[in-house]
């Protein structure tokens, strides 16, 4: 049965995917065909020329951008009258699955907005332009070496010049495209450097006195005119406006292409994924903090690095690198252009998500969480444990204070190398054991989080107040009191000396009623009757009310509009229910306070759906 919903909510939005990819291709074949009409008579109009005309200078893009940077991506050869056909025969989709759709156009229009930011001409296909030009070459420089009559090595030798003006032609052309793209899409201002004139001290006598600081300023601007010109702007604070930060954020991401590449390679580094690689790093880090050259040895790397660079240029093994893994769905991208390539400019943002949301989110819970510790230690929540990361700190204060600041900063060095090749490895590789190996939770060891500490003082106000909670409990209306009295299940109410009871759903015997006492809780159904203690809880999880496909069906048993789902998990058993979202919480605050059990809060563990964690997550904001 899942699989028949799987097959039927796949086709359900590649039919809907295709019935927007139809109206688009239709939209795009309207406005080519109108830019034909338009623009076949412009060379002629304006007296460029033709592209292949070297002398005229805008036959480089670089002078001429919306030759090539306007010209739209080769759809797929359909024919209208197969666009229309499909279009009719999808559209019952798009009026049964509306949301669907939109959903999936929002999507799609995201990833293409945020792709757009990659370099538009410098797809795949130029860059095997440039392969196949260096190809060419090596076969012509072979060829060379190979022959020995003289005439034919004439030949080879006008081939190899050949093949060499063909990588100028094509790298030429590669760097007019980009520069055609960057001046068209970030370039719409410019300025020209003027030299900053001589102050005068009238300029900065006032009423009250002379400000000789902005004149001091403003004379060293002018001594230093020659370097200092081209780096003023001119305003003080640029206003905001979206549509910079999107194209800042842009150039971000294309400019740390390279910074994204060695970012993987160094997590290779540290995870071992290579053990051989990870341990001559891991001697020559050994090596480096027992001479104290650390520094020393990133400075030769940055100058090392940039000498190599410039006597051998590996651009041309970096870009077939790229190419690999753009065809390769099975290598890891290195980079967000990668991802683009081999996914599309529509259908790269969800594979992103997917990939680096998990890690992204589980980061960004320990940075709260580690924020909200440090919160509660400087409040003296648990002063017990406050004073003893206090003690720390003492401990390090004496070190700094009294002893060898090189033998500080080695310290200093040995903490970092421990955590890179030891605990962060095995925080990265064994997700679930990331705190007991974290350097900052060991400085606030034991301290709660803000809802370690919510429980904490649940269970406290439930000793003090000795679990007097009747305000727990929901007040119902008068039919569901006069049904409970018909029924007489209160009756036959659990031997606990406190209890309380609520309305529930359960997923296996139906509608009951759930009570919750002092020392375990207890369900009632028409067919038989359950009790647990609280020794036997292990987990209690709030599910997402969407996720639960039997919400609609179920709301007509609870007398309520909404609902919410509960799941309940034992040592060797499971319970969940379906009740009102405030007989939820009640339920759960009363287990956490009664229970008397040490509680930890983790994060919700989602299912993945078929549609992906992004289109859920879009449904959840439609919802």
């Amino acid at each position: 049965m899942p699989s028949v919903q799987r097959d039927g909510l796949a086709g359900t939005n590649q039919h809907a995917g295709h019935l927007l990819e139809s109206a688009a291709q239709l939209k795009n074949k309207a406005k080519s065909k109108v830019k034909d009409i338009l623009n076949t008579p412009n060379s002629q109009v304006d007296g460029h020329g033709s592209i292949d005309n070297e002398d005229d200078i805008f036959a480089d893009a670089a002078f001429d951008p919306a030759r090539v940077i306007d010209k739209t991506s080769p759809q797929s050869k359909t024919s209208a009258r197969d666009t229309i056909s499909n279009g009719i025969k999808d559209a019952k989709y798009l009026a049964t699955h509306p949301r669907r759709v939109m959903r999936g156009k929002a999507t799609r229009k995201a990833a293409a907005t945020i792709g757009n930011a990659q370099h538009s001409p410098l797809t795949t296909d130029r860059d095997r332009e440039l392969l196949e030009a260096h190809h060419a070459l090596d076969n012509a420089i072979s060829r060379t070496t190979s022959i020995q009559e003289e005439e034919d090595c004439e030949e080879s030798i006008d081939e190899v010049e050949d093949a060499h003006g063909r990588i100028r032609k094509v790298e030429d052309q590669r760097e007019s495209l980009q520069t055609a793209w960057i001046l068209r899409r970030h370039v719409s201002r410019v300025r020209v450097v003027r030299p900053i004139p001589r102050p005068e001290k009238s300029q900065f006598t006032t009423e009250s006195r002379f400000e000789w600081e902005r004149y001091v300023g403003h004379l060293a601007l002018y001594y230093t005119r020659g370097f200092t010109a081209p780096y003023i702007d001119d305003f003080e604070s640029p206003p905001f406006d979206l549509e910079d930060v999107a194209r800042i954020v842009e150039r971000i991401a294309i400019t740390s292409a390279p910074w994204q590449a060695f970012l993987l390679s160094i997590r290779e580094v540290y995870m071992w994924k290579d053990p051989k690689r990870t341990g001559r790093w891991l001697a020559l880090f050994l090596v480096l903090w027992y001479t104290q050259h650390i520094m020393a040895f990133f400075y030769f790397h940055i100058i090392y690095s940039t000498v190599r660079n410039k006597f051998r240029p590996s651009s041309v093994q970096t870009v077939r690198d790229n190419v690999t893994r753009a065809i390769d769905r099975k290598a890891r991208v290195q980079a967000w252009g990668d991802l683009i390539q081999r996914h599309g400019k529509d259908d790269w943002l969800e594979p992103l998500l997917n990939e680096v949301g998990p890690i992204i989110q589980m980061q960004l819970g320990d940075v709260a969480d580690l924020l909200e510790v440090m919160v509660n230690f400087h409040r003296h929540e648990k002063p017990r444990l406050t004073m003893a990361s206090v003690f720390l700190f003492s401990c390090c204060l004496a070190v700094s204070l009294f002893a060898d600041m090189a033998f500080c900063v080695k310290l200093i060095w040995f903490i970092i190398g421990a955590g890179f090749f030891v605990t962060y490895p095995i925080a990265t590789n064994f997700p679930k054991y990331r705190l007991v190996v974290s350097h900052f939770r060991w400085m606030f060891w034991d301290i709660p989080t803000h809802a370690e500490l919510a429980i904490l003082r649940l269970q406290e106000k439930a000793v003090v107040r000795d679990a007097d909670l009747s305000e727990f409990e929901w007040q119902k209306d008068e039919d569901e009191r006069a049904n409970h009295s018909d029924s007489g299940e209160d009756e036959e109410l659990p031997h606990w000396s406190e209890s309380h009871s609520f309305n529930v759903f359960d997923k296996a015997d139906g509608r009951g009623r759930l009570f919750v006492g002092r020392t375990g809780l207890a369900l009632h159904t028409k067919t038989m009757k359950r009790s647990w203690p609280f020794a036997e809880l292990h987990e209690m999880r709030k599910l997402d009310g969407m996720e639960s496909n039997r919400t609609l069906k179920n709301l007509k048993k609870l007398h309520s509009r909404s609902s919410s789902a509960m799941q309940i998990i034992f040592l060797h058993d499971e319970l969940e229910i379906l009740l009102h979202p405030a007989d939820r919480d009640r339920v759960f605050n009363l287990i956490l306070a009664w229970s008397a059990h040490k509680w930890q809060s983790l994060q919700m563990e989602r299912q993945n759906s078929d549609r992906g964690n992004l289109d859920r997550a879009i449904k959840r904001i439609f919802y």
